[in-house]
């Protein structure tokens, strides 16, 4: 079974990606704070990572970064990441396209362009 992890503070957001992704038999893992994330890839292997760019404590951007930066230094190999935002902020999609992450998405999606979107990222060919 492939892990998702999830990085979103809004909870409508969390709710439909989570309920979705759990139905087509992914197992998720939710934090709604940067911070969370990153304690939480210490702890636990994910096959992907889906993250807002825009939080309270630390960006998408941000925690992406230090999460690519862990895992290096842990020798581990690069996570398929999928950015979400749901903002059109120039200077933010720039520094978010520069990560080179698999997919960017803009808020409100549409839920099977979406799981297109996972499965493409994380090798389910389902």
């Amino acid at each position: 079974m492939k892990t998702i992890l999830i990085i979103d503070d809004e909870e409508l957001v969390i709710k439909s990606v989570e309920k979705l992704l759990t139905r087509q038999g992914y197992q998720i893992i939710v934090c709604r704070r940067g911070t969370d994330a990153i304690e939480a890839i210490k702890k636990r292997d994910v096959d992907l990572i889906i993250c807002d760019i825009r939080m309270p404590d630390l960006s998408g951007v941000d925690t992406i970064k230090k999460i690519r930066e862990i895992r290096q230094q842990n020798g581990q190999e690069k996570i398929p990441e999928i950015l979400m935002t749901g903002y059109a902020d120039p200077e933010c999609n720039a520094e978010a396209e520069k990560l080179a992450v698999s997919d960017y998405v803009y808020k409100p999606f549409d839920l099977m362009a979406f799981l297109d979107s996972v499965k493409k990222s994380i090798g389910d060919a389902n």
